[in-house]
């Protein structure tokens, strides 16, 4: 079980993680593009509430209610790089919700190796703090 600073849970990403690189390297039908989009749901999720928490340990606690402004504040404090594909996947999150519309799921799984990238070095430098 892995708990950074003795406080924050992050084995549950750890496994998602390695769920969603499965999903994403071995999704060819519609129901598992589904599940690997599902995959990516929970694993964004979870970053930006780590992420939010990681920032409050450090004391950033004022405006750190929404993704936006966690992903502005870990970039800020070197959580994460790339803010700009961070706030990216806040609009490939929206879009999940209408994975019904193939055109959209499409959007949305094309996108995934690129967050699976960012995710691997957030959790990188998690796991160094």
């Amino acid at each position: 079980m892995y708990i950074l600073n003795g406080k924050i849970l992050i084995q549950p990403l750890l496994d998602a993680q390695i769920q969603l690189n499965e999903a994403i390297k071995t999704a060819q039908s519609r129901l598992e593009i589904t599940g690997a989009i599902k995959c990516f749901e929970y694993c964004y999720e979870m970053s930006w509430k780590i992420m939010r928490k990681i920032l409050i340990e450090q004391g950033i606690d004022e405006n750190v209610n929404s993704p936006r402004s966690v992903f502005r504040h870990a970039h800020s404090s070197g959580l994460i790089d790339n803010v700009q594909a961070w706030n990216d996947f806040i609009e490939k999150r929206n879009l999940t919700v209408h994975t019904y519309d193939g055109h959209l799921a499409d959007i949305v799984f094309e996108s995934l190796p690129t967050f699976a990238d960012e995710l691997d070095l957030f959790v990188l430098k998690i796991k160094r703090l």
